[in-house]
């Protein structure tokens, strides 16, 4: 017998052992076998009857049992090939950590095809409560949290198993098989948790859908809705989306009928409203209106949290509020201030630093934003009474970045404050606009209807405030859709990176040059011009816009480069759909 076995190195296809007399080997099971000298954990991909003359054999099983179904290596297959990325490493990033020894365990569950479910988005405000409800019932699941501090709320709250990285290895070992034995009947984990099979019927669940944490560096380089919508259509599971403001995206595939959203009915709200700091000086965090609510706020005894973006590499105009945008992607162009330029991060046009505003002739051109530290520091000063902290929740000022609304239950907050929402509308990114959008509903979220959400910035009119002050969400989506259609960005067109790290800058100069070379020709395409990362660096990258199909169109050019890509003097990284 032949088993064919993935590594995570990479490699599109497996490699050939044999499987020695009396060695019992099944697909979906973790082996240990030598690779360039040396042992190395794989997966077994098939197991078949071949001429086992001069393959190596197989040192030993690692799971006394198969740790993935069919559906999870089928799975596995299609997230490699639609990030470009290899089998293995796919696999093997989302798997629990392996045994010492050979543990005993019951087979995995096999999946049966059931009815065709589609896919639902859940928006109210009322969504957890729902979803706390709904998961009470029978049948098993698994919740998928944006990070360890979600998943170990949700995981108690629901008295489930966790299988993310925030338990001990051996623990989350044992939740990966209890849930697919069906000892567990709820799993709740991270992004690791994506491939554990689960007994049929199922129901997987995506909390914050829209947040980008879902998809962070590294393998399996897809987003964990892509990966638990192919997941839940392969297994015939429900899948259910959690999220306040989904990503537009998904506001589109539900306008196009590809998921089921109904639209709530307006409840409470807390007041929005906008500190306009254009003309002010920025020699103190707090305006006028942000300390007046801390102070009644505090009179009424409930809590303020000061949510403080991390500062945009932008140019910002303190009198008029003026951005500077590259004229061809529509996108805030980033500062080069040690050459004073400014670079587009998408098409790498660039244009020399400005000294006064083109708009107002302003002479304030300057970065715009304030770290935690400072407005600590200045929010003792004016409130000396009070207690301020970064880290307890029953303080009277809670300062924090935006992460910190995902731990404030709904209605817990007197007001929020967002220090600088300039630092996000600002951003480099063609994404700005969706996330300001994202950070203000869930500041109205965590507030007491009576109470206040205040943002601090330099464009009261953006149609994110509006449409947040009105709590209407189309009010968002349908400007921030028609901009994406005119500039041809997701959803309308997907993206890619392409990044090189050389040796020396000669041999990554040279490398981004060949495989820029080599999608040269390929319909369907735009490929952007290439910019090192730093200045002198060996590290190069270049955008890539195309159609839905781009893994496809792309995977021929590149495919050489990613496999030998440690051989060649430098390394080729791809990231599909990047943010």
């Amino acid at each position: 017998m032949i088993a064919d076995v993935v590594f995570d190195v990479p490699l599109a296809h497996p490699l050939s052992y044999a499987v020695p007399a009396g060695l019992a080997v099944e697909r979906g099971q973790r082996v240990s076998a030598t690779l360039s000298g040396r042992a190395r954990t794989g997966m077994v991909v098939a197991v078949r009857e071949g001429e086992a003359n001069g393959l190596l054999p197989i040192d030993r099983v690692v799971d006394a049992s198969p740790i993935l179904s069919a559906t999870g290596l089928e799975l596995g297959r299609w997230v490699a090939d639609e990030s470009l990325s290899s089998w293995g490493s796919t696999m093997l990033s989302l798997l629990p950590p392996a045994p010492r020894r050979t543990e005993p365990v019951a087979p995995a569950p096999v999946s049966h095809p059931g009815q065709v479910k589609m896919p639902e988005l859940w928006i109210a405000a009322a969504r957890h409560r729902r979803l706390d409800q709904e998961l009470r019932k029978d049948g098993s699941a698994l919740v998928v949290a944006p990070d360890t501090e979600a998943a170990a709320r949700w995981a108690a709250r629901l008295e489930a198993a966790r299988l993310d990285s925030g338990v001990p290895p051996a623990e989350r070992r044992a939740a990966w098989f209890a849930a697919a034995r069906g000892r567990a009947r709820i799993a709740v984990g991270t992004r690791s948790a994506l491939l554990v099979p689960l007994p049929p019927p199922a129901t997987l669940v995506l909390l914050d859908e829209h947040d980008a944490v879902h998809k962070p560096p590294g393998p399996p380089r897809l987003h964990s809705r892509d990966v638990l919508a192919r997941r839940a259509a392969l297994e015939h599971s429900r899948l259910l989306l959690l999220s306040a403001t989904p990503s537009v995206e998904s506001w589109w595939r539900a306008g196009a009928g590809q998921l089921e959203r109904p639209d709530p009915e307006p409840g409470p709200w807390p007041r929005i409203v906008t500190a306009d700091t254009r003309g002010i000086l920025r020699n103190h965090p707090l305006t006028l209106p942000l300390t007046r609510t801390i102070e009644a706020t505090a009179r009424a005894r409930r809590s303020t949290a000061l949510i403080v973006p991390r500062s945009a590499p932008a140019l910002v105009c303190g009198e008029c509020g003026h951005v500077p945008r590259c004229p061809d992607c529509g996108v805030t162009q980033a500062t080069a201030r040690a050459e004073r330029l400014l670079r587009c991060r998408l098409c790498v046009r660039t244009e020399p630093m400005p000294d006064r505003c083109p708009t107002c002739g302003g002479h304030r051109l300057a970065p715009f934003g304030w770290d935690a530290e400072r407005v600590e520091a200045s929010v003792r000063r004016r409130f000396p009474k009070l207690d301020v902290s970064r880290s307890d929740p029953r303080a009277a000022v809670l300062i924090g970045p935006p992460a910190l609304l995902r731990s404030c239950p709904p209605g817990s907050l007197g007001a929020v404050g967002i220090v600088a929402l300039d630092a996000v509308l600002s951003a480099p990114d063609f994404r700005a606009g969706e996330r300001a959008f994202a950070l203000l509903w869930a500041a109205a979220e965590a507030v007491v209807p009576s109470g206040r959400v205040i943002a601090q910035t330099l464009h009261p009119d953006h149609y994110a405030i509006a449409a947040v002050r009105g709590q209407s969400r189309q009010e968002f989506y349908e400007p921030e859709l028609a901009f994406r259609a005119e500039l041809g960005y997701p959803p309308f067109r997907r993206l890619c990176l392409v990044s090189v790290r050389g040796a020396t800058e000669a041999q990554g100069r040279r490398l981004i040059a060949e495989c820029a070379s080599a999608l040269a020709g390929v319909p369907d395409l735009m490929v952007y011009p290439a910019v090192a990362r730093a200045a002198g660096a060996a590290c190069w990258q270049f955008a890539i816009k195309g159609p839905a199909e781009l893994p496809r169109l792309l995977a021929g050019p590149l495919r050489p480069f990613l496999e030998r890509r440690r051989r060649q003097g430098g390394m080729v990284e791809v990231e599909m759909d990047p943010v």
